[in-house]
């Protein structure tokens, strides 16, 4: 390889035609972007929380959840159960 960059040869690029678009029918095109759809793009019963804590209770949380392997809100979800049952006493 020399090193040294070729130019782009624009001119043999004239033959070329862009495709005649045809616009799918309404309803076709629903029924394909319903099944097409992105399930990360489609709205869901999730929402994130960023807590600030010492770092020593932050990874003693992420310890106790991987050992039980729990996702974090799942964990989350099983100590406010744990806490309310102990003061709903």
């Amino acid at each position: 390889m020399s090193g040294e960059r070729k130019n782009l040869d624009f001119g043999n690029l004239d033959e070329f035609e862009p495709r005649q678009k045809t616009a799918p029918l309404p309803v076709e095109r629903k029924a394909v972007d319903q099944v097409t759809a992105f399930p990360s793009r489609e709205r869901d019963d999730e929402a994130q929380m960023n807590i600030r804590a010492p770092e020593a209770v932050l990874n003693r949380f992420r310890e106790m959840a991987k050992s039980e392997r729990y996702k974090h809100g799942a964990f989350l979800e099983i100590l406010m159960n744990a806490y309310e049952q102990r003061h709903d006493r």
